[in-house]
Parts: structure tokens; sequence; C-alpha cells
């Protein structure tokens, strides 16, 4: 049986940034087999807290203690070679080189003066048969899914033999579900061989499924420690924001009848993957589009905004139209939150910049923008989405993940679309933040607004939607006129095709 002592001491270690208390005596500990879920919304201290636990920078204060000893960090590498390693979001593995060279790149075994080969692939086979993995160790990266690299770069961290403590950095936020049950069982192994293991995700149900013990942080300091099974989701969000979760309705009625039908779709087809689709969207409505990675939901979105090649026939109010360029579909009546706000925020610009950038031509006289006017704007909708931002003049690149999707809200509730696209819209923001992006769509329906609203999450799609279309291989599968009732297991049945 697996000693259940601390292999990992947190005490009272506190970081101070210029303006801000990241950490505030915060303490925790790891034991030894244990994974311990590190939560919190963003700015919370979490991300500040691993780096001092992974030697990227010091603390002001307070004490880390390995098996009991304490250490001071000063690099990453003095980090490593104490036991500590961090696999972040973004992975560090070479794309160039195989399965093997990557998991022991700089640690390459030796045979006189030449590297070898031979011993390194069979080692990485032993420690791959080790963790249940059947990929072949001569294969190049690149060739890997984003899952299957995950997986490598956290084998790449378990291949030291002096590895104690292994911090995993939002591991499933790119992951299917079905990647996200392969990750978990590799967790679970890591977990007999004595290692502990600091899991950092927005996602609470994840943590619930796979945690022994949950911290939570909120504003830098620790404001409990608990066993998983003893939280639920309903607790753990109010420890999280210090808000009860009020539970929105898992649906409301849509009051618009069958002539009220503001977008239809016939015999829609975009990409030359997404075809014979058939759907009418009715005024003041969230229609959602459910459907798992690859499933086709995403490119369906870019072909009604105009980003990519459609056929078949697009309606808006009665009239026929057809979005051949973004340009042209926010003429029409279009707004678009993308699944990757990256691509739709200019993160350069100020705050006001970006809200109001599709409505400059309004703002505007004889092609002068009246700046008062811009900035006016601007504040009524930071107000009113209750943005968090030191002033409007503060670029988008610093505001929190939630703040930018605020923001990129915004900018289409001013321009007041006909039909507002929203792609994955609650994607890699916190918990908090979530809970609010879907309360506004619940608000904004009420006043009048149609969404479409695009998820691969089923818990999402239940409690936002009206009317729910499932996809599959580029096809609607399934509609749903009635969310009263419906679980996420029998989305998820229609998503994958199991009956």
């Amino acid at each position: 049986m697996v000693d259940r002592q601390a292999v990992l001491e947190v005490r009272e270690v506190s970081k101070h940034f210029p303006g801000v208390q990241a950490l505030k005596q915060v303490s925790m500990d790891v034991l030894t087999g244990e994974v311990h879920a590190l939560l919190g919304e963003n700015g919370a201290g979490k991300s500040t807290l691993m780096k001092i636990i992974s030697g990227l920078i010091p603390s002001d204060s307070g004490q880390i203690l390995i098996d009991g000893k304490e250490v001071h960090f000063h690099s990453p590498r003095e980090a490593l070679e104490a036991g500590v390693a961090l696999v972040q979001q973004e992975l560090s593995l070479v794309p160039y080189l195989s399965i093997g060279e990557n998991i022991f790149l700089g640690r390459w075994p030796r045979k006189g003066a030449q590297v070898d080969w031979k011993r390194i692939f069979s080692k990485a086979k032993d420690l791959m048969a080790r963790f249940g993995i059947e990929e072949n160790p001569d294969t190049l990266v690149e060739n890997l899914s984003v899952a299957e690299q995950q997986i490598i770069e956290i084998l790449k961290a378990v291949s030291r033999p002096n590895l104690r403590i292994l911090l995993l950095d939002e591991p499933t936020s790119a992951l299917s579900d079905e990647e996200v049950q392969r990750l978990f069982a590799l967790i679970q192994e890591i977990k007999k061989t004595g290692i502990g293991v600091i899991f950092i995700s927005h996602k609470l149900g994840e943590a619930l499924r796979i945690a022994d013990r949950i911290t939570v942080l909120r504003d830098g300091q620790r404001v409990i420690t608990a066993n998983a099974r003893e939280l639920d989701e309903k607790s753990l969000f109010y420890y999280l924001t210090g808000k009860k979760a009020d539970v929105l309705e898992s649906a409301h009625k849509a009051r618009s009848e069958e002539e009220n039908i503001v977008l239809r779709l016939e015999n829609f087809s975009s990409d030359d993957f997404v075809k014979e689709v058939n759907l009418g969207i009715r005024q003041g409505e969230v229609f959602v589009i459910f459907g798992l990675i690859g499933s086709g939901r995403s490119t369906l979105a870019r072909g009604l905004f105009g980003l990519r090649k459609t056929g078949g026939k697009i309606f808006l109010d009665g009239q026929e139209v057809h979005p051949r360029s973004p340009k042209e579909a926010i003429r029409l009546g279009f707004g678009y939150l993308p699944e990757d706000r990256r691509f739709a925020l200019v993160y350069e610009l100020p705050v006001f910049a970006n809200i109001t950038l599709a409505i400059l031509s309004l703002l505007s006289r004889r092609g002068i923008l009246n700046l008062k006017m811009e900035r006016e704007m601007a504040e009524e909708y930071v107000n009113a989405l209750q943005i968090k931002t030191p002033d409007l003049a503060r670029e988008v690149l610093y505001l929190s993940g939630g703040n930018q999707q605020k923001v990129l809200l915004a900018r289409w509730l001013a321009r007041k679309p006909k039909i507002l696209i929203m792609d994955e819209p609650t994607r890699g923001i916190d918990v908090g933040a979530k809970f609010e992006i879907r309360s506004m769509v619940k608000r904004l329906v009420g006043e009048g607004f149609t969404v479409l609203y695009i998820t691969s999450e089923p818990v999402e799609a239940l409690e936002v939607a009206d009317r729910i279309a499932v996809m599959r291989d580029g096809k609607i599968v399934k509609v749903f006129e009635e969310v009263e009732g419906l679980d996420k297991t029998t989305l998820l049945a229609f998503a994958s095709g199991v009956n």
C-alpha cells in the first residue's frame, strides 16, 4: 500500500506584483499517489502558484517542501532535478522528432560517442507499455493528434526517474470526451506509482471525477481544501465565485410561431462537408447546434458568416441571401463570435476600439469618426456587460478570457444583428465567466435577439437551449423541439451514433 505522506507542502506562500497581491499566505499539500485539483477563476492565483512550485518565478515569502525538505528553486531546471515537472497548455514537443526522441530529449543515452538509438526506442516502448500507450515510438510527433501529443508530453515528464510531483495545467482544454477518458486512465496509472499530481482545470465536473482532493483559490487566497466526494458543482461554484449558483431554467419557451422564422436553411451545404441541412430558427429563441469535434458544427457557422463556400439556400426574414464574405454577412444582419476569439479580437487595440469595430460607419459622418460617441457607446456596453477593465483604453490583450469574450459580445450587441452566431462561447474561460455568458444569452433572447448557439458541451446545450439540433458527420441527425426532460446521455448518443 502506498504511504500517504505529503510529497509536496506549500506553507503560507505569498507573491506580489505591481498593483496586485497575486497570492496571500496560501497553504496546501499533495500526498503521494494523490490527484489534487487546484481550481480558481482567472486571476485567482493558481497559475502564479504553479509557476512558483515549478521554479519559473520566486515567492516573496513562505516555504515549499518536497518530501519534508525545504527547497528554493531559481529555475525550472532546478525544479526538474528535484522531481517537479510542469506540463503546460502550450506543448513543448519537437514535431519533426519521433515520440521516443521527444520523451528523452536532452537525455539521450549514448554508446561511446554515439547516441544509442536502439536503447532510446526500447526505453520509450517499455515506458509506453507500462502506462498502456500503444503508439509506435518511431512515429513522428507531427503525425499525432493534440490528445496524443498531450499524453506524450506527460510521459516525457514521467520518464524522469526522480519525478515526485506532476503539475498538469488545463490538460483537457482541447480534448474530446473520449480523449479525456484516455487521459484520465493515464493519470490513474501514474497515481499508482506514488507520484503526486496537481490538476488545474476550469471544468468542475472533470475535477470532481479525477481528483481525490480539491483546493479552491479566490482572489489570491485559499478558500477551501476538501475531499472531492464531499463536494459537488454547486458548492464548488460558490467557493469559486462567492455567489450561489442560481440554476438556469432548462429552457425558456419560444414565444414565436412558425411564421416568425427569421433564418431558414434549405439543403444548406458548406465546404463539401456540411450537407443537406434544413432548419428554421425562430425570432427570439436560442437554437443550439450540438456536436462533437469533427461533426461540422463550426463549419456550418463559418459558412453562414461568409467564411466558407456554401450551397443550398439561406433565407433571412423570408428573403434569400448570399453571404459570400464576412462584410456581406454583417451587412445582411449576421453577427459571429468564432470558436477561437483570437481570430476576432485585435489584441493590440484598446477595449473601446474592439467594441465599436463593427459599427464604425454608424459612428462616422462624412468619413470622420466621432470619437466622443465611440467612447460613450463602448462605455455603455462595458457597464451593461460588467466587463472588468481598468479603463476603456486598456489593450484587450491584458483582459481575462471571460472579459475578452464579453468584449466580443458587446461588439455584436452594439451592431444589433438579426442572427447572433455564437460558436463555443464559453470555451477556455473560467466557471464564473461561463455562468455570466450563459445568463447573458438568456437575457438577450428576452430582449428579442435570436441566437444560434454552437457547443460541444451537452450540459451547456441543455442549459441555454429552446431547441437543440444534433450534428454528426456534417449532417443534422436529430432536432429536439422540447428540451424539458432531455438529458446529456441522449444528446451524446445521437452525436456519437450510439444506439
